[in-house]
């Protein structure tokens, strides 16, 4: 007689909802723990939501979710809980610099080694204690080689066509996520990602995150992403959504169900409080136009439609930010603040253009911090500057984010301060 019992159906998927569910909860942790450590990620946190998977049998990303097995997920927080939370922050950097989307023709072995390499530098090069793992001699070994210079997988993926260590046991030694998964990668978001690249690239330069939550000048490696150009319209679009706050918001938590899933799963909660909140606050965005003598009234007038009808998609959108244009050549010639659509329309369609002299960036910065001093400008956004970028730039960085924008293509580009973004509007 058999006198073991067997685990039914009904047994088996009722565990695997219970693992399912303290999967998220895993997950939640490590990603509160990993905001608190780098807070200029938080756009790149909220833009991975999780789910479990049975196409994985560890954790991986497709582009639009991380994708985990829950047997596997919670074996490993059980035994190593550091090598889970650095390993959700691997996944989120092979995003951010966007290694699902840029194998092309490349041998795709040697590229996801190259890949794996490219974030544990990064990694690494944080000296966080909440990360540390324990030791492997080869990847310590092929760390040490590269020195300490970040390098991206493009480079390292040259040095590895040259390399006569075995790709196994290079593999081994880095991998951590599935990256059969990208080939589930949908091209279309490649978009997504770079607009939150130029985002947590201004995040990290503004100190990201609330106050307090910077411990140190170690941090700021992580922030130091490839310079590229991107899209002004992506990068816009972002000022176009509702904002929310990295916070909990009890208004719309549910105690009864709460505490049906304590009582009931083992004290797993069936709801916990969302952990956005939309924000209310009312910002400012900054937008200087270069006056100088290259840019024409039409060429203004294009800019500022073009950027109205990207804003203009948020509902509202005047009562949750204020705009402030500045038009400058060598001098700050005009300053006005825009608080609804008939403002702008009126602005834009009966725009003088005052300057016509040398361009010289610095005075709108001037200008916006004596405002920030004032109290004028208390909640400042992004300051957008369109010029043609034959000008003098500012030497130090602003704490807030900023953004040279181009209507073409030029060499003009490259001498764009390292700390601000780059941003093209046509010619893409």
């Amino acid at each position: 007689m058999d006198f073991v019992k067997k685990a039914s159906p009904c047994d088996s998927e009722e565990r695997r909802k219970r693992q399912t569910a303290l999967g998220f909860q895993v997950l939640l942790n490590c990603r509160n723990e990993l905001y608190s450590l780098f807070p200029y990620l938080d756009g790149a946190f909220a833009s991975l939501p999780n789910r479990a998977s049975d196409d994985t049998q560890s954790l991986g990303t497709d582009g639009a979710y991380l994708l985990f097995s829950p047997g596997y997920l919670l074996a490993l927080y059980g035994e190593h809980p550091a090598r889970l939370r650095r390993g959700y922050l691997h996944i989120l950097l092979h995003l951010l610099f966007l290694h699902p989307f840029r194998r092309g023709q490349r041998d795709s072995r040697l590229w996801n080694l190259a890949c794996d390499i490219a974030v544990e530098q990064m990694i690494r090069r944080e000296k966080q204690p909440r990360l540390a793992v324990e030791e492997n001699p080869v990847q310590e070994a092929v760390l040490a080689a590269l020195g300490d210079t970040p390098q991206s997988a493009e480079e390292i993926y040259e040095k590895l066509l040259g390399c006569h260590r075995p790709v196994d046991e290079l593999t081994a030694a880095f991998l951590f996520d599935d990256h059969h998964l990208w080939s589930r990668v949908d091209p279309s978001s490649q978009r997504t990602w770079e607009h939150l690249l130029a985002y947590t690239s201004g995040s990290r330069r503004r100190g990201g995150g609330h106050a307090g939550t910077r411990a140190g000048s170690q941090r700021e490696q992580l922030g130091e992403v490839h310079r590229g150009v991107y899209d002004y319209r992506t990068y816009l679009r972002k000022f176009a959504v509702s904002r929310e706050e990295m916070e909990l918001d009890m208004d719309s938590f549910d105690y009864i169900y709460y505490t049906l899933g304590m009582e009931q799963l083992g004290n797993i909660p069936l709801m916990e409080p969302l952990e956005y909140r939309e924000g209310h606050k009312l910002e400012e965005l900054v937008i200087a136009i270069d006056t100088s003598g290259s840019c024409s009234k039409e060429v203004v007038q294009g800019f500022l439609s073009e950027t109205y009808s990207i804003l203009s998609q948020q509902e509202n959108f005047f009562r949750k930010m204020q705009v402030h244009l500045i038009q400058c050549d060598c001098l700050v010639q005009s300053a006005v603040v825009i608080h609804s659509r008939q403002e702008w329309e009126n602005y834009s369609r009966d725009i003088t253009i005052q300057g016509r002299g040398g361009t010289d960036f610095t005075p709108v910065f001037r200008y916006v911090q004596q405002q920030r001093e004032a109290g004028k400008l208390q909640n400042l956004k992004a300051l957008l500057y369109f010029t043609d970028g034959d000008g003098f730039y500012p030497r130090e960085k602003t704490d807030y984010e900023t953004a040279f924008v181009f209507l073409h293509r030029s060499d003009k580009l490259d001498a764009v301060p390292a700390w601000a973004t780059r941003l093209l509007i046509g010619d893409e």
